[in-house]
């Protein structure tokens, strides 16, 4: 392709909406399974090349259907997950870190889920959300009819059940916490299982994501077991683990699917959020620090095709299934269904290009941690231009149309960008007993990890919206509830616009409880406890009913 012919085609590739068609589709009961793992490599398969793990389900799944070796997704949990519920770029809708008030999915914003339960489907999801867990942020508020998962972005963070590991956790099962025995994948998939089993007669959307392969790493007894015998007494043996494990779980579900006579009517995707940015990031060139592994089995109505080399991304998932179920895709969607690559075509027919981006903070700023690849070239925050077909030689200087071209879609993506202002997600509260934590604070400090909130010394705001006037009960807190644990304070504030309360404590009060009148409207929140040495820090937990 010559540069004349390339440069109007990424003239071409600014609409990112394009929908290459093709007379194959699938009936609309076709069913959903995607099986989402959290943070594992590329290469941390055994058909990837991996010396040590062995994946023999999901190697097998990866012959079935289609590899696609080319397939990109944003650096962070939130953000990925997000775009692929969405098909839209995560900074559409002010999603740009995993805490801060920012990781919260816009309750503007259509989801999978959404769009297949309107479709008649049963709908479901068991694991990792991460986009938000308050009213309307919850996946049960989100189309999920089932919801079986844990808090924040991984085991023992903030917004997790107190004192969960990998083994024994306590779960919200449709908003309400409950125990679990036995190791997560393992309880996840099991979950997935009784929900598919249910729903065999019914067309179903099944979305399984682990928090396998996240830190901290957790060795599944049996896997670790295997592993031993195999003769392999170093390296990460729980990560290890932790991912055959995984591989043992999609067998199971696989078989239950053939079990069932499902198989040929049934979409399954396998996939990662995001590549592993520490484990492997300096054995992969810099254009491939996005690339996650992707995997997808389709009914045989449509024409195999083992692997795919193309450009692709996670703002796919969305149009593909809707497309190939023959749903109504949007118009407003960054990404672009598949169905053509799915049907035999070789490739796409234009240069396209893909922005990712995660600015990892409150505010987003213009190209920090930006990239943009296309089949042929990379680009990123220093805004020079390389070749990937030639060990990414910089070629900036050499043809200065295909970088100016490559730089206007950039700055067309942020011009469109929506008022930061406007996207703010507030947490609404006198609809639903609402659970608030200190990874949401949208200002002040950014709490994450449960073991480090024994020092005192964080403080924050929430953004709520009151969408009653009524009597509010608040019940602050420095550990969730669960945990029981003395707070040590001696007194605690709340303010909330222009009302205010306040109490004392007693040493061993592990929550304080106190009520405020508060009109309707959107307001700042503010708490803080007090102790003896005159030291303040903001609670941790709220949680909140109207009264009256």
């Amino acid at each position: 392709m010559n540069h004349r012919t390339l440069l109007i085609n990424l003239i071409l590739a600014i609409n990112f909406s394009i929908y290459p068609q093709s007379p194959t589709k699938l009936p609309a009961s076709t069913n959903i399974l995607i099986i989402l793992t959290d943070n594992q490599a590329y290469n941390e398969l055994s058909f990837k090349g991996h010396p040590i793990v062995q994946t023999p389900h999901i190697d097998k799944l990866s012959k079935e259907g289609i590899d696609f070796t080319n397939f990109h997704a944003p650096a962070y949990c939130s953000p990925s997950r997000a775009a692929l519920l969405t098909g839209r770029h995560p900074l559409r809708y002010g999603i740009h870190n995993t805490i801060g008030g920012v990781s919260i999915l816009h309750k503007r914003e259509k989801t999978l889920a959404n769009f297949f339960k309107d479709a008649g489907y049963k709908t479901a999801i068991f694991g990792k959300w991460h986009l938000g867990m308050s009213y309307p942020y919850a996946p049960r508020f989100r189309g999920f009819e089932e919801s079986f998962i844990h808090g924040g972005g991984g085991i023992g963070q903030l917004e997790d059940a107190h004192g969960n590991t990998h083994i024994d956790a306590h779960y919200w099962h449709n908003g309400k916490l409950v125990p679990s025995k036995g190791y997560s994948s393992d309880i996840l998939f099991d979950k997935a299982i009784d929900f598919i089993e249910k729903n065999k007669d019914k067309p179903f959307f099944c979305f399984v994501s682990t928090p396998a392969t996240h830190a901290p790493y957790q060795e599944h007894p049996e896997a670790a077991k295997r592993i031993r015998a195999r003769g392999i007494t170093t390296g990460n043996i729980a990560l290890y683990s932790m991912i055959e494990n995984i591989d043992d779980c999609v067998g199971k579900i696989l078989k239950k699917l053939d079990d069932l006579k499902l198989k040929d009517n049934t979409i399954v995707i396998i996939a990662t959020d995001q590549g592993s940015l520490k484990r492997f990031r300096d054995t992969q060139p810099k254009d491939l620090h996005s690339r996650v592994f992707y995997m997808m089995r389709y009914p045989k109505a449509i024409k195999p095709s083992t692997v795919n080399n193309d450009l692709t991304g996670m703002t796919d998932v969305l149009p593909t299934l809707l497309d190939l179920c023959d749903i109504e895709v949007p118009n407003n969607l960054d990404g672009r269904s598949l169905r053509p690559l799915l049907s035999g075509s070789k490739n796409w027919q234009d240069e396209r290009i893909i922005i990712l981006q995660c600015p990892r903070n409150r505010k987003r700023t213009k190209w920090k941690n930006a990239k943009l690849i296309t089949p042929n070239y990379y680009l990123d925050a220093s805004k020079r231009l390389y070749d990937r077909s030639k060990q990414l030689a910089d070629v900036t200087q050499q043809i200065p149309e295909i970088h100016q071209q490559i730089l206007k879609t950039y700055e067309d993506f942020w011009k469109s960008l929506e008022s930061e202002n406007q996207l703010i997600c507030r947490h609404e509260i006198g609809l639903n007993p609402t659970r608030l934590c200190a990874m949401d604070w949208y200002k002040g400090s950014s709490p994450w990890n449960r073991n480090s909130q024994k020092h005192k010394k964080g403080r924050g705001t929430w953004a709520i919206e009151v969408t009653q006037d009524g009597r509010y009960r608040f019940e602050l807190s420095h550990y969730s509830l669960e945990a029981k644990k003395a707070i040590e304070a001696t007194s605690v504030e709340i303010n909330i616009g222009d009302s205010k309360a306040s109490t004392k404590l007693l040493s061993n009060d592990y929550s304080a409880i106190v009520e405020l009148d508060l009109k309707a409207g959107t307001y700042d929140m503010n708490t803080l406890f007090h102790d003896q040495s005159g030291t303040k820090w903001g609670c941790l937990f709220a949680y909140i009913t109207l009264i009256k």
